[in-house]
């Protein structure tokens, strides 16, 4: 699915990336107004706390190899281990977070292998750190699948490890595989001097590299930032999420709003944007409580009551009264929406919600009970997840306009917010 392509009359004055699409073309030389052009947040200082870190966990290794003590890599789980793979190997602190250690030899087969897998990450963010490169996860599990076996395993262990020595994943120069596409009027100036130029002709974008990497954005005509998000199954990648930190950092006049399924999935992923997540809370500057929730909201979907002669002048309907604070004030609201009739609703983009949907939905209002008195934001989370239970529905961002041609609906609901 191709949602690029359906956006692209608005890309010339749209910044916006899809983490579900991945390109692969090269960065090219490019002229741009040097006035345009903002210097990128340095990275996190916490890298040199991993090297020393890493460092003298590995000198601890070499001294009880010489003693002929047991080798011990301290290890502590994001998660419940009756959760993970990593079960058994850890224990439980107060809070519920696992801590305890790998060791070799290991109490189980199983320890024992996981010993061999984490020493071989830790040399390879080691060697990282020294040379000043960056590696990705997926690259870490092709050194050697056979002893890593998955994906899942690599990404858990280098998720951990992180958790363990009190830093984010790119302060281990260790990244995921880029997922996020970005497209509009900027260029991403890099470290190495090479540029990335986003409004490209092709429809697809630019694919978004490790923030580290970056040095300087010229943003050029950009005055606004939509990001769209598909099939991200409720965890957007982190790179996405800590360049959308960033780019508010140093612009933050720069409005952003999110484009998500009317789903409970779609709410989480929007949360996550907003708020960071509670398996990745040890990550610095991976969350933007500034940005707006566009849509798709359950106003946008409910069938027109109107009569005929109203439909006919939907165009100029007046949004009904919602508390949406797609502004970030409660007080300012659209004053105008596309009607969705069943004339104009694809049916396949309508279904009923699952039993998985249904308890992520409650999951997701636990979650938002849980943070204590609801601001006008989160009050109307809460409203929509309730309105996907009473109706039992959910819907595609495509369900807004025929053939799953959104650009109409955008141009209304973005002018509201420029």
């Amino acid at each position: 699915m191709r949602v690029a392509a359906t956006f692209a009359p608005f890309l010339s004055s749209v910044l916006c990336w899809v983490p579900s699409f991945i390109d692969s073309r090269q960065p090219h030389e490019t002229a741009f107004n040097s006035g345009d052009v903002v210097q990128f947040p340095a990275a996190s200082h916490r890298g040199a706390g991993a090297l020393s870190q890493i460092e003298a966990l590995l000198e601890a290794i070499v001294d009880a190899v010489h003693s002929g003590d047991e080798l011990v890599i301290p290890y502590r789980s994001v998660r419940s281990p009756q959760n993970t793979s990593d079960a058994g190997l850890v224990s439980a602190d107060r809070d519920g977070r696992s801590t305890d250690g790998v060791r070799f030899p290991g109490r189980t087969i199983q320890e024992t292998w996981k010993f061999e897998a984490l020493f071989r990450i830790i040399e390879l963010s080691h060697a990282a750190l020294l040379s000043g490169h960056v590696i990705t996860k997926r690259n870490i599990y092709y050194q050697n699948p056979e002893l890593f076996r998955s994906q899942s395993a690599v990404d858990n262990m280098v998720d951990n490890l992180a958790f363990t020595l009190g830093v984010g994943r790119e302060d281990l120069n260790i990244v995921a595989a880029a997922k996020g596409l970005v497209s509009g009027p900027i260029d991403l100036i890099l470290c190495d001097g090479s540029i990335h130029s986003c409004d490209t002709s092709t429809d697809t974008g630019v694919l978004l590299p490790s923030v580290a990497s970056i040095r300087q954005i010229n943003f050029r005509a950009a005055r606004w930032l939509l990001v769209i998000e598909k099939e991200a199954k409720g965890f957007p990648d982190l790179t996405t999420r800590r360049f959308l930190c960033a780019l508010h950092s140093i612009r933050p006049d720069l409005g952003i709003s999110v484009l998500v399924d009317f789903d409970p999935d779609g709410v989480a992923i929007m949360r996550t944007y907003r708020y960071g997540s509670k398996r990745l809370g040890h990550e610095e500057n991976v969350a933007t409580p500034q940005l707006r929730w566009l849509g798709i909201l359950s106003d946008d979907i409910l069938l027109d009551v109107t009569s005929g002669d109203n439909e006919s002048q939907e165009g100029s309907q007046s949004l009904p009264g919602q508390e949406t604070s797609i502004q970030g004030s409660q007080n300012e609201r659209p004053t105008k929406r596309a009607r969705v009739t069943k004339a104009n609703t694809p049916a396949e983009s309508i279904s009923p919600l699952s039993q998985r949907d249904r308890k992520k939905a409650v999951e997701v209002m636990r979650e938002i009970s849980a943070a204590g008195s609801m601001n006008g934001d989160e009050a109307n989370q809460m409203r929509e997840l309730q309105r996907m239970l009473m109706l039992n529905i959910k819907a595609e961002m495509q369900m807004v306009d025929n053939y799953g041609d959104i650009t109409g609906w955008l141009d209304i609901k973005l002018t509201v917010q420029i």
